[in-house]
């Protein structure tokens, strides 16, 4: 029992040291002699670029349905990946947005089993799952309109051995799951982004309709039409706004636009939100209704009551962004 504790000891050390690419063979001839029961799945490829640490996030981008997710990994246990039965996968999905579903604890998705892998370079067993976010969110019940930037998913895998034992990563040591070398975290979390491909800059027209004045919001006055200015500011997804009414305070009160230095609206996902006040100091909601190629419509109302929809034309009659679109 001795000589056993002091060999997982050395073991254990040797595998806390950063280990060059050369030594890579001797790393894995000393993982497979001295692993006595268990099995991992050792990152190989991370949407198809080679690991050298334990990567165990990736990103899906918000309303990208074609987003793909792949993975490469290497079965090891002590008989050289000849312990795997299968390799069982979970899906579940975190929210982390107001207007996002609730999450989903781990659900069954499909079993890989060891007869269908290839060999690699080392003889061991290797599997490859490719994926998108349309498969994935498909499967857990999630429609377009259900997540949003900031949620997750979570892709976890278990190992199962041909004696029944199950490994992932409640039951795996850090060597395992968070080791420089063997780097299976058997869990890996794809957070919902929503990068700014683009600047919504621009003069755009617009159609104002169901205006009605605040404070009950009963008191109707109305459409109108004109123009809106979003300007560019140091902030990503940022932009400055000639009029938070779309015209509403022209038409219905006789008064300037709905503006103010610190007025902003601000593009996240597939909404357009608002900051700063107007010159009354009244702040605004918006909410998205539609966006369907150069037409964004919106609701909005401000801290008076007064409300509106307006239904936004793209400056030079171009299409919204496609992570925008929705009807």
């Amino acid at each position: 029992m001795k000589n056993i504790y002091i060999k997982l000891i050395l073991l254990l050390t040797v595998l806390s040291v950063p280990l060059a690419c050369s030594d890579d063979e001797k790393v894995v001839d000393g993982v497979l002699n001295d692993t006595t029961s268990g099995g991992f799945l050792r990152t190989i490829k991370v949407n198809g670029t080679v690991v050298s640490t334990n990567v165990t996030t990736a990103n899906l981008t918000y309303n990208v349905d074609t987003t793909p997710f792949s993975l490469e990994l290497e079965a090891q246990d002590n008989k050289n990946g000849d312990l795997l039965e299968k390799v069982d996968i979970h899906l579940s999905f975190v929210k982390n947005n107001a207007s996002s579903a609730a999450s989903i604890t781990e659900r069954f998705w499909k079993s890989i089993n060891a007869s269908t892998l290839t060999k690699g370079p080392e003889g061991l067993p290797r599997l490859t799952l490719a994926t998108t976010l349309l498969e994935i969110r498909t499967f857990l019940g999630i429609s377009p309109t259900q997540y949003s930037g900031g949620d997750q998913f979570i892709v976890m895998f278990k190992y199962v051995m041909k004696d029944g034992r199950t490994f992932t990563y409640t039951n795996s040591n850090s060597n395992v799951v968070g080791g420089v070398y063997m780097r299976s975290p058997f869990r890996y979390t794809l957070n919902v982004v929503c990068p700014i491909t683009e600047s919504l800059a621009g003069t755009h027209s617009y159609v104002s309709t169901n205006m009605a004045r605040g404070p009950s919001g009963t008191s109707t006055c109305g459409s109108t039409t004109g123009t809106v200015t979003w300007g560019t500011t140091t902030t990503a997804g940022e932009y400055t706004t000639s009029d938070f009414s779309f015209g509403m305070y022209g038409a219905c009160w006789g008064d300037p636009p709905a503006t103010s230095a610190t007025a902003r609206v601000v593009w996240f996902c597939r909404s357009i939100t608002t900051k700063g006040v107007d010159f009354y100091s009244d702040s605004f909601t918006y909410t998205m209704v539609s966006i369907v190629g150069p037409v964004m419509t919106l609701d909005w109302i401000n801290g008076y009551g007064d409300r509106g929809r307006v239904a936004i034309t793209r400056a030079g009659g171009a299409n919204w962004p496609a992570s925008m679109q929705f009807n």
